[in-house]
């Protein structure tokens, strides 16, 4: 019997030893998969690999026929004159995604809220799998669905393929309702009835299963029982109704999976740039979901997408189904256009040409964590303290940064969002950050000013050596002014002037401060506490550059995006400071709170 699981193992190798071509991507979901085999038996991971559940989705997909392309052509005739079709030969990459994604369980002792035993139910409730064109992968999402509807032990299942249209949608419903119409033993075995060549549905009535396609009108989704929903072309939905509605109608299912397949696309506001980004944080490190799985095959920045070896990174079935001669042919003849070469950047190497690039990942920014440092620790250091003040939707923010010595600086964060926020984020990690001390949750819907003063003083109190307060303009006035008047009596009006800075937020501001943290996270001169709402805000970073190559942050989505980055905004607003009173060459002592320190 052809070993599957082995299959997929040598492709995870292959690609984590340099081997196989991968994206950076590519390869971190590898390497979650591996760190994920290496530690099942571990008790605070509930998921253990069933082998014999991933062979199994396999071994059917393999009884499956060709469909289109070179491949689909008839092997024989039996003596009834039924025509038997050339089947499917997995590709090592697709045994590695169908045995990860249906492999993994839920481990002896798992409960669901309910106190209900998860034992034995999939773990992976999401899959999101970004592929160019050309790589079979509505072929993949048609076997998926095939296995859904009548071998994964759910009475009456309900699968469904959605799409921006109905005739979208039933690209893969062609290919699901022709693959069971070509294998007559497949609809004896398991009992399945052909639908109409319009409708392109099949039903096994002996349990109540069916499968359909769906039009994207989200307002008639509302009555679903859905156990597997396939999203194709997700890049095409311009809102996240669809996904929404589909999500929301696998409540009453134990084990459902929403199956989003996609090419890249041009609206970084859409859902599939959302969910690619959720993506991208969990398999950085920066978001922990058990349930989400996902691949992203595209190119790295920089790479010559004219190399036959760059070529395989986006496209896991080159040689296979992606002709290399064909996808050559097609980038030097889009060489001269600079719209046709977009358009194939997109479709053949999965490039977001409208996306901005990430300024610095979570997980390097994490590299630069120093465990248990605190501020009583660091409270004999310099001290700047910046400040981005926020009312309702963003995250306010206090960032206290020292200087340690030359070119080496630590910082420590303090982020408040109100109740009203945090109940209704679109983050998934927000609310546990909350519980876990990392953000600061104030009562009701508006930010809680006198809050975040109340702490800037008790940091006055306990740091011996602040320089300044650094405000970003935005909402501080009144604040400031209070702060100075509190002050005014212990440090006098020069002094205190002097001590509650304004710092206009600029590109001559942001650009060195932004440099010198590349520099610092690399030679890893900084240290800090390692908050992950930090790093989340951190990822959520991108950069407008001009015409003299200075950078300034902006977030990624535009400014309507559930994405902050308020705290990266409050750590350059202190850090421009401090390099520029290093340029002053003080010698830091300052009047504070009454008193030199």
């Amino acid at each position: 019997m052809k070993d599957y699981i082995a299959l997929a193992g040598q492709y995870q190798a292959g690609v984590l030893s340099g081997a196989i071509p991968a994206c950076r991507w590519v390869k971190l979901a590898c390497a979650r998969n591996r760190a994920d085999l290496d530690r099942q038996d571990s008790p605070a991971f509930p998921y253990r690999f069933d082998a014999d559940a991933g062979r199994r989705i396999c071994q059917m997909a393999e009884m499956l026929p060709h469909v289109k392309g070179p491949k689909a052509f008839i092997v024989a005739t039996d003596v009834a004159g039924r025509q038997h079709w050339n089947t499917i030969v997995l590709e090592p990459w697709q045994c590695w995604i169908l045995t990860t994604i249906f492999g993994w369980k839920h481990a002896a002792g798992s409960v669901d809220p309910e106190g209900r035993s998860r034992e034995g139910l999939r773990r992976f409730r999401v899959a999101l799998c970004m592929i160019p064109r050309k790589n079979a992968k509505s072929t993949l999402a048609a076997v998926i669905a095939l296995y859904m509807l009548v071998a994964d032990g759910e009475s009456g299942a309900e699968c469904y393929s959605a799409a921006t249209t109905r005739d979208q949608a039933k690209t893969v419903a062609e290919i699901a309702w022709e693959m069971a119409r070509r294998s007559h033993g497949f609809r004896a075995h398991f009992g399945v009835r052909m639908g109409s060549e319009t409708t392109k549905t099949l039903s096994v009535p002996a349990n109540g299963s069916k499968f359909a396609p769906l039009s994207a009108d989200a307002s008639t989704l509302d009555s679903l029982n859905v156990s597997l929903a396939v999203i194709d072309e997700l890049h095409a939905h311009r809102t996240a109704a669809v996904w929404n509605v589909l999500d929301t109608a696998t409540g009453a299912r134990r084990q459902p999976l929403i199956f989003a397949i996609s090419t890249a696309g041009i609206d970084i506001g859409g859902v599939c740039h959302q969910k690619l980004a959720y993506l991208e944080k969990v398999l950085d490190g920066v978001f922990r979901d058990e349930a989400f799985f996902g691949i992203n095959y595209t190119i790295d920045a920089g790479d010559d997408y004219r190399l036959p070896e760059i070529a395989r990174k986006a496209n896991p079935n080159y040689g296979v189904s992606v002709d290399p001669d064909d996808l050559a042919r097609k980038v030097q003849a889009a060489w001269h256009s600079q719209a046709d070469l977009n358009d194939k950047l997109t479709k053949h190497f999965n490039v977001w040409l409208r996306t901005e690039s990430a300024w610095m990942s979570g997980s390097l920014w994490q590299t630069c964590t120093k465990e248990g440092l605190t501020l009583e620790m660091l409270k004999s250091f310099p001290c700047w303290i910046g400040v981005d003040l926020a009312e309702v939707r963003d995250i306010a923010a206090i960032v206290a940064v020292f200087q340690l010595g030359p070119d080496r600086y630590a910082a420590i964060g303090k982020f408040y969002l109100p109740k009203v926020t945090v109940d209704k984020s679109p983050i998934a990690e927000m609310s546990g950050w909350v519980r876990q001390g990392y953000i600061t949750e104030t009562d009701g819907d508006q930010a809680d000013f006198a809050r975040i003063q109340a702490d800037l003083l008790a940091l006055c109190d306990l740091l011996q050596k602040v320089q300044e307060i650094d405000f970003d303009r935005a909402l501080a006035a009144q604040m400031q002014q209070e702060l100075k008047t509190l002050l005014e009596p212990r440090m006098g009006r020069d002094a205190v002037d002097r001590f509650v800075v304004t710092v206009r937020q600029s590109v001559e501001t942001m650009d060195p401060a932004m440099k010198m943290t590349e520099r610092l996270v690399l030679a890893k001169g900084l240290e800090h506490d390692g908050n992950p709402a930090m790093a989340w805000m951190i990822s959520n970073v991108v950069v407008e550059r001009n015409h003299k190559d200075e950078i300034y942050p902006r977030k990624a989505g535009g400014k309507d995006s559930a994405n902050k980055i308020d705290g990266p905004v409050a750590f350059w607003t202190a850090l421009s400071r401090a390099m520029a009173m290093k340029e002053r060459t003080p010698d830091y002592k300052i009047l504070v709170m009454g008193g030199s320190r």
